[in-house]
């Protein structure tokens, strides 16, 4: 994806210079990428030695890594929130942050309210950057690098654990669209006319989903104690 990135922004900058007359020709040739959609999921034994490190990798990345594995929030999400966003056991991200534009309310589950609660408190940022208060952690290769040393799991990024988790809702049986709530989808099972007029807010049904979910995760610890 980085080789895209930077092949889209040299080509773009080498079409400006033709079309201002500082280049003949593009020296950029006319190729396209074709990129296959990851399909990594952790199994379930890579889910509890990613969180045993978690566990004990300490503030700020391993309570992130843990948040990530436990809500299945986007990690820009995750790293961006604020204590003045959690309320009554809800994550209530407002829609000019989210990357939809739409607000987002998620439940939060026990264990991950516990978590949240064992957060510093010194900022409304949950995970403030090491130089500036008001500017969200952002030393992810760093840490991931030193996270990852060692560790018996095949090559995962962190967004793997959102899919792991939207793969593990689905073992559980949970609803196609209870999930794609919890993960603010915008286009997914309810859509078009279906998304207008349906305003339910499935608060309910994700709290259901979280529980059963948390309890899974316990489950696949206590399994794995060992890894």
């Amino acid at each position: 994806s980085e080789q895209h990135h930077a092949f889209v922004a040299i080509r773009t900058m080498m079409n400006w210079c033709v079309k201002r007359g500082f280049l003949d020709v593009s020296p950029v040739p006319p190729m396209t990428f074709k990129t296959r959609p990851r399909e990594r999921v952790l199994s379930e034994r890579e889910l509890a030695i990613v969180w045993n490190r978690a566990e004990g990798f300490g503030f700020p990345y391993g309570p992130i890594v843990q948040l990530l594995i436990l809500s299945g929030q986007r990690k820009g999400e995750v790293v961006g929130l604020r204590h003045s966003w959690i309320s009554s056991a809800r994550i209530i991200y407002p829609s000019e942050f989210v990357k939809n534009q739409r607000s987002h309310t998620v439940p939060v589950g026990k264990r991950a309210l516990e978590l949240l609660s064992a957060l510093p408190d010194k900022t409304d940022l949950l995970f403030p950057s090491r130089f500036e208060d008001e500017q969200p952690f952002n030393g992810f290769s760093k840490c991931k690098a030193a996270f990852d040393q060692d560790l018996e799991v095949e090559p995962y990024t962190l967004h793997d654990l959102r899919r792991t988790f939207s793969s593990n809702m689905a073992k559980l049986g949970t609803p196609i669209h209870v999930t794609e709530r919890i993960l603010n989808h915008v286009s997914g099972t309810i859509s078009g006319v279906a998304a207008v007029y349906n305003r339910h807010a499935y608060i309910d049904e994700m709290q259901s989903a979280f529980a059963a979910y948390e309890l899974h995760l316990a489950e696949i610890l206590a399994k794995h104690s060992q890894a």
